[in-house]
Order: structure tokens, then C-alpha cells, then sequence
């Protein structure tokens, strides 16, 4: 059972207030449950209660207030341990450690990302499609994917993102995409060379 010891009483042997469970008033007045004679604590002026482990203190509009470890409160939980000070009169909570129990969490599943199969050539191929190449890597879960198994979300404006099927993380193009665009860039920008260098000849021929 939570206990108030007061320490610092003038004149006054050390006492030990029990508290019992629920709202203990405290005062100068009869009308509290603990009446306390000192010319500095109102007639009302606080109230301690007691839930279960729990102690909490409500300074009762007090004239001179109620402090906990020398500082004023309105309303505050109180430990074991720490002073409650009336006035000039100090008390020491003497309660038993609050002991929290948390349930026991289960351990979470761990996920097993699968491996993808690499082709002929090397790169992996899709994880839902064993013969194509993985156009679109996740870099969350690292989960390759065809164009056909990733997920498309269509933007205001137009643009789309390529959005991992599995854990929904924006994707970005493979090795093999990057191997691929560059190939075609190079294979167009020969070609438009090629055009260019014919246009200058024939302008040339024309203008003799």
C-alpha cells in the first residue's frame, strides 16, 4: 500500500500517512481525510489519488500550491521516491515500483526474396516469366520484373510510374534496360549521322 512519510514537519515527530485507494483530501480543514495543522496549507488544498500502482496529485486552487521535487503543479502523477511538499511541510511518496509487463510480440515472418534465373546472355530474367529478360528492378525488395508484371500508375500529366508488384516502391530500369536504350541510341544516332552526311553531299552536288 502506497505511503506519504512526512519529513519536514517543525515541531512534529516524523508520521506515515496511509493512503487508501482512491481520492485522499488533504488540508488544514476537518472536512479532509488527512489534516494537516500548518499555517501555509489551505483548509482544501490538495487531493492524492490512488489507482491501483498509480499515484497522481490535483493541487485544489491551494493558496500558497502544491510542489513535487520543488516544482509546482496542477495536476501530476507522483513515484516513489519523490517529494510532495505542502506548504512548509514535505512528504516522501513510499510506493512500490510501478512493474509494466508487455505482452510478447511474435517475431515477424522473414520473407525470402527468390533468386532471379539468369539467361543465355547473362542478365536475370523476369521472376514471373522465366524466358523474358527483367525490364524493371525494385530497389526496395529488390524484386525484378517484366514489362507485363509491373505495376503501371498513371500521374496528372501523364507520366507513369513502374511500381513493384510486391511491395508497391517505385521501380527503376535494369542493367539489361540501360544495356538495351543505349544500344538503341547508338543505332539511331548512326543512322541519323548517315542521313545527315548523304543531305550535305547532295546539297553540295546541287549547288555546283
Amino acid at each position: 500500500m502506497a505511503k506519504l512519510i512526512i519529513k519536514s514537519a517543525i515541531e512534529r515527530p516524523a508520521k506515515v500517512i496511509e493512503l487508501k485507494p482512491g481520492v485522499n483530501s488533504f488540508g488544514r480543514s476537518a472536512e479532509n481525510d488527512h489534516v494537516i495543522e500548518d499555517a501555509e496549507i489551505s483548509d482544501l488544498h490538495c487531493e492524492v489519488l490512488v489507482d491501483n500502482d498509480f499515484v497522481f496529485v490535483r493541487d485544489l486552487d491551494s493558496t500558497n500550491g502544491t510542489f513535487i521535487d520543488g516544482d509546482p503543479v496542477r495536476e501530476s502523477a507522483l513515484y516513489g521516491g519523490q517529494s510532495l511538499r505542502l506548504g512548509t511541510v514535505e512528504l516522501v511518496l513510499d510506493a512500490p515500483a510501478i512493474r509494466l509487463v508487455l505482452p510478447e510480440l511474435p517475431k515477424p515472418e522473414q520473407v525470402t526474396i527468390p533468386t532471379p534465373i539468369p539467361l543465355a546472355d547473362g542478365y536475370p530474367a523476369c521472376l514471373g516469366h522465366a524466358t523474358r529478360h527483367a525490364v524493371w528492378e525494385c530497389p526496395h525488395c529488390t524484386r525484378v520484373h517484366c514489362d507485363e508484371c509491373i505495376r503501371k500508375l498513371r500521374r496528372v500529366g501523364g507520366m507513369h510510374l513502374k511500381l513493384c508488384p510486391a511491395c508497391s516502391n517505385v521501380c527503376h530500369l535494369t542493367a539489361w534496360s540501360e544495356m538495351m536504350r543505349n544500344k538503341k541510341k547508338g543505332f539511331f544516332g548512326t543512322l541519323v549521322s548517315k542521313l545527315s552526311d548523304g543531305i550535305k553531299r547532295t546539297t553540295k552536288q546541287l549547288s555546283k
